[in-house]
């Protein structure tokens, strides 16, 4: 409840994963009216590396309008990867609960390359060149200051060691306070999900939202070279100029875009195995190639039998 004299603040959060169906998760809790998410998603203020809502005025004003829903949150993926986000929610939300929606971290290092290179962030022209790239960041001190974006998006295979950052948030966290779920089961089964999430949220489970997956990582938003030109005369003038300007940029960027080699999928396989029986050891989720199996998860959340159908540069 918000009045004159309080100020309505986060009781639950979307952790993430980045390129894991956070946008269709968060479009599909908005709609319900016992929950409150601010239309700015990713305010990412608890990120040291990136924030988009710097202030902290600014970032609890996105909860002025707050009544009377019962659970009132936020999505910001980069607290799943950012190392120092954990320690700061704790202090500040002890109690908070956190929706986390993971998918084959292969897939996921993939599609977040495929969206970084078609919004202009990264320069490398392949997924292999990207991975080797990665490996000069991280031991550059001076790339995380002169990047365009959040660093962690530029570090495609450290960004889904989900072992790691789950026991991160577990040492400080009760394992009670999450919720877990996997991309391919919000797309198989999105209204069993999200009465799941409800039920979690202790809001309404019968109501039930208009359902559609987005950010389907086909569209091409505008590149860093063009929008410097979005507020010219020109373009103002002629809107059908910057229109036929984005089909052209599209056609020829996004052909620039090549698949994973299959024997780079075989090798991050073998990369993300110890951190993958991690993951299986915190909360009985494992990725077994292009397969998924799901199990009972350590916190009571059950996830049925099914098979990892993503498509890798998608969501």
């Amino acid at each position: 409840m918000s009045g004159p004299n309080v100020c309505p603040k986060p009781n639950f959060f979307i952790l993430g994963a980045g390129k894991c169906g956070t946008t269709s998760l968060f479009n599909s809790l908005r709609q319900h009216p016992e929950i409150f998410l601010p239309s700015v998603k990713e305010p990412t203020f608890f990120c040291d590396q990136f924030q988009v809502v710097k202030n902290p005025v600014d970032y609890f004003r996105l909860f002025d309008s707050v009544l009377q829903e019962k659970a009132v949150g936020e999505a910001s993926h980069a607290y799943m990867t950012n190392p120092s986000s954990a320690r700061v929610l704790q202090a500040l939300f002890p109690e908070a609960r956190f929706l986390v929606i993971l998918r084959n971290p292969v897939d996921r290092a993939y599609s977040l390359y495929h969206h970084m290179r078609r919004t202009g962030y990264e320069k490398a022209s392949t997924f292999e060149k990207a991975l080797q790239a990665e490996e000069k960041r991280v031991r550059s001190p001076s790339f995380p200051k002169r990047c365009r974006h959040y660093y962690c998006n530029y570090l495609y295979f450290r960004s889904g060691l989900f072992g790691a950052q789950i026991e991160r948030f577990f040492a400080l966290f009760d394992p009670g306070q999450f919720h877990f779920l996997t991309l391919d089961q919000f797309r198989a089964e999105p209204g069993v999900s999200l009465r799941q999430i409800f039920s979690f949220l202790d809001v309404n489970t019968d109501f039930q939202p208009e359902l559609s997956m987005q950010n389907p990582g086909k569209t091409l938003r505008a590149p860093l070279l063009m929008r410097p030109l979005a507020g010219s005369r020109l373009l103002r003038r002629f809107p059908g100029l910057a229109a036929f300007g984005l089909r052209l940029l599209e056609k020829i960027l996004l052909k620039e875009i090549p698949p994973m080699q299959p024997d780079t999928r075989q090798q991050l396989q073998m990369r993300y195995r110890g951190d993958l029986q991690k993951l299986y050891h915190l909360i009985g989720l494992s990725f077994n190639d292009e397969c998924l199996t799901r199990t009972t998860i350590r916190q009571g959340n059950t996830i049925t039998p099914g098979s990892d159908s993503s498509a890798a540069g998608q969501a």
